[in-house]
């Protein structure tokens, strides 16, 4: 069937679908596309917020690590600054260490040769020195016991990637991960390599071996949108962590590696299949650990369809809202159509019944004002006059059947003209018009209104036809504006309706788009202001991470220095004690010689005696002598010479004592001297005891002080890693609100292709007048209130909100 043999109810039905169609395949299309970017940009922003704290993760269980061997390397330093060095201790220290740590399987302290302290010579036989004396011990740890082996040195044996590397470059390196049989099962290992230095230079090296086991573990746990999937790639290209645990140590395939290579590709992701053919979308991000110049490579990847799963739902729900809306604009054109095809369609019938002469049937909608009812008020006339000639006589039936030839005639005529303009506007033409002439002005008066019905009709779908061809032409100004009645007042009203709520619904979005410009605009200034302060907080806390570094190494010193200063306070302490004890022996001679002067005094005063005796007896014998005369001469001369030795030996005696009286006298004194010397020396033995302790005290808070700020400068580089994260995700977040801004600029271009009438307020709709009542102009009302309403409280907030957010910040 031709199309212009449709009816016109048939053809309004199709045109308008047909518009209606076109109209909104755009608009759903445009908005389709614009969701779809933005879904993708908001999920790959999620992805790399998600990604950002998973690298977080893998970053703090590495980081562990080395801020523990960080540490040790900052106590072993503090060790090997003083000398002597004491070795054993090294291998305590380092002994502890490993044992504190399960993670951590084996632990290296090695020293170039002679840069310890420059004595290897002199420990060749240490249990943890090579042949030459080199300090190079191994420590493993098994079942709680730790076990030391000597490593060969050079790199020969190996020693490049964990020892000659960093030596060679002064900083700290990750090695990438290498198999290694642990309790007969093979293992993937890394090791951590940080520099030793003494004087300022490196001297050595101090390693920890950990198991990749529990980063492994928390990474393959993690499940990004619900569905999907983390791996963790090394810096040299080797799968850590896989999904396919046979993988990991595994490098990594050609294609995978080329990729990783695309920084631009991997900044704004990419789509590829899997294995399964199933769409995948991957992001990564990069793994730094802390103060190290190797990054390893995290990558996410997520379903595509999980990825756009909620813009699919919103596409099948535009999709049957289109076709539901489809639905009813067809059924009121339907109905609107049918409206104006059942009157022409019935009149047209009531015509051919009267060509045939029936005159006994009713015409209907006589008492319509409109081009209808002209119509069948003129119809009524003709059946009125075929009415009355039927009943008359047989002369007058004769002329009246010359008069009914006549009228016949001119029906043919009519039914002619009528016809031509009938079957045009069924077949959708309205231009046709009758322009016979009638010697009966009823006739020419049905003409008439056959012509106003027409061109009302024509008039009225030529309107609607280009309303919504400018609706289809994304022109939202074009309204009916004739004057209508009936049903046609009811279409013009609900296509006015239609074009209105289009028109304000695009010029919501305008406005939507241009708000969402000034508040990405106020976002992305804030973004860069935080991102300057949070840079500036980076480089303060780096400084204040280097300070407490050089404080902890400062109180280190200070506690071996205090700890030597309390093994003096013990030793003068220790000398002080003898010190007393020679004294209290003193004071004991002293006491002793005081007795034996006592002694010797009275032997003298007894010899005084013996010699007053004899000088006694030496006079009698005199006297004896001179009594004998002669004879007694001889023994007279004795008597004298014995009186004069009494004499010398009671004057000798007299001076002995009065010297032992004063030795003694001498000996008292020394004895005071002695025990006040001894009670100082006490004072002193207590002012020792009293210093070693306050000594051991000072050492022992040292000791907590460095490792307290060894917490503090653990806690200070966590705080700067933070913070250097902080500063990506602005720098990202700054990026994704560049973003959004071109997609708010995008959805102003699409929607900047209706033309609407944006200065004037949106045009009054009038309310649908009914068939029964006579014409009136309605009252203007506003069809779409509520939703500009809500579109306008919707902004304010939104605006307000902002507003307060970036004042607050």
């Amino acid at each position: 069937m031709k199309f212009s043999d449709l009816s016109i109810r048939m053809k309004l039905v199709l045109g308008a679908g047909l518009m209606f169609l076109l109209a909104m395949g755009g608009i759903i299309a445009g908005g389709l596309a614009l969701m779809y970017q933005t879904a993708g940009s908001e999920a790959e922003e999620r992805a790399r917020t998600l990604l950002g704290q998973y690298s977080n993760l893998a970053e703090g269980e590495m980081g562990k690590i080395i801020s523990a061997t960080r540490s040790l390397t900052a106590s072993i330093e503090g060790v090997i600054a003083t000398a002597p060095v004491d070795r054993d201790m090294l291998g305590r220290l380092v002994s502890g260490a490993i044992v504190a740590q399960p993670s951590v399987i084996g632990m290296t302290l090695a020293f170039n040769s002679n840069a310890l302290d420059g004595q290897d010579a002199n420990y060749i036989g240490h249990p943890y020195s090579d042949a030459t004396g080199r300090f190079v011990p191994y420590f493993t740890s098994s079942n709680g016991k730790i076990a030391v082996e000597l490593l060969q040195m050079g790199p020969e044996n190996g020693t490049e990637s964990w020892y000659d590397l960093p030596m060679r470059e002064d900083r700290t390196v990750v090695t990438p991960p290498y198999s290694y049989p642990v309790n007969g099962k093979d293992t993937l290992l890394s090791t951590v390599s940080v520099v030793v230095h003494k004087g300022g230079k490196p001297v050595g090296i101090l390693t920890s071996d950990l198991t990749l086991d529990a980063i492994s573990d928390v990474i393959s746990a993690l499940k990004p949108f619900g569905v999907g999937s983390v791996m963790l790639v090394s810096n040299n290209n080797s799968w850590v962590v896989n999904s396919d645990p046979s993988l990991a140590g595994q490098a990594l395939e050609p294609d995978i590696a080329a990729a990783l290579l695309n920084t631009e590709l991997m900044e704004r992701g990419m789509t590829f299949p899997d294995e399964n053919g199933v769409s995948q979308f991957a992001v990564t991000a990069p793994v730094h650990f802390a103060d190290t110049a190797d990054q390893w490579t995290m990558i996410m990847t997520v379903p595509t369809a999980t990825v756009y799963a909620g813009v699919d739902a919103m596409r099948n729900m535009a999709l049957v809202a289109a076709g539901v809306l489809l639905a009813v604009i067809l059924a009121l054109v339907w109905l609107g159509s049918g409206m104006i095809a059942k009157p022409i369609r019935r009149m047209t019938g009531l015509m051919n019944e009267l060509a045939k002469g029936r005159y006994d049937i009713e015409v209907p909608y006589q008492a319509t004002r409109n081009e209808i009812g002209d119509m069948a008020r003129a119809v009524e006339v003709f059946r009125e006059n075929g009415l009355r000639i039927s009943q008359m006589t047989e002369a007058e039936a004769a002329r009246i059947i010359s008069d009914q030839r006549a009228r016949q005639e001119m029906m043919t005529e009519l039914q002619a003209a009528f016809g031509e303009v009938v079957d045009a506007a069924i077949a959708g033409d309205f231009s046709k018009r009758v322009h016979a002439s009638f010697p009966d002005a009823e006739l020419n008066s049905l003409a008439g209104s056959v012509n106003s019905l027409v061109e009302t009709v024509d008039q009225g779908i030529a309107e609607t036809g280009t309303v919504l061809g400018a609706l289809a032409e994304t022109d939202l100004t074009k309204r009916m504006l004739g004057d209508y009645r009936g049903a046609f007042a009811e279409l013009k009203h609900h296509t006015n309706t239609v074009a209105e709520t289009l028109s304000q619904v695009v010029g919501g979005l305008k406005e939507t788009s241009r708000a969402l410009k000034t508040a990405t605009g106020e976002i992305l200034s804030g973004a860069n202001d935080l991102s300057e302060r949070t840079t500036k907080q980076a480089a303060t806390i780096e400084q204040t991470s280097a300070a407490m570094e050089q404080l902890a190494s400062t109180v280190l010193q200070n506690a071996d220095r205090a700890r030597d200063a309390n093994v003096n306070a013990q030793t003068v302490s220790h000398t002080a004690e003898e010190g007393g004890a020679v004294m209290a022996q003193a004071t004991e001679a002293m006491e002793r010689i005081t007795a034996s002067s006592s002694k010797i005094s009275n032997i003298i005063g007894l010899i005084d005696d013996i010699a007053f005796q004899t000088n006694l007896l030496a006079l009698n014998a005199s006297v004896e002598a001179a009594r004998a005369g002669d004879a007694g001469k001889g023994f007279a001369v004795v008597a004298v010479e014995v009186r004069r030795l009494a004499q010398s030996a009671a004057s000798a005696s007299s001076d002995v004592k009065a010297l032992i009286e004063t030795s003694s006298g001498e000996v008292g004194a020394g004895t005071r001297l002695v025990a006040e010397a001894a009670a100082k020396l006490e004072a002193m033995l207590d002012a020792a005891k009293a210093n070693s302790a306050l000594m051991d005290g000072i050492a022992r808070d040292s000791r907590e002080q460095a490792s307290a700020i060894e917490e503090v400068s653990v806690a200070v580089r966590q705080m700067d890693e933070m913070t250097q994260h902080n500063a990506a995700l602005v720098e990202q977040t700054n990026a994704a609100i560049e973003q959004t801004e071109a997609q708010a600029s995008e959805l102003d271009r699409i929607v900047a292709v209706f033309r609407t009438d944006a200065n004037a307020a949106p045009a009054p709709m009038a309310e649908p007048p009914r068939m029964t009542e006579a014409p009136a102009r309605p009252r203007a009302v506003s069809a779409s209130a509520k939703t500009r309403q809500a579109a306008n409280a919707y902004l304010s907030q939104g605006n307000a909100a902002i507003s307060a957010d970036w004042s607050e910040f």
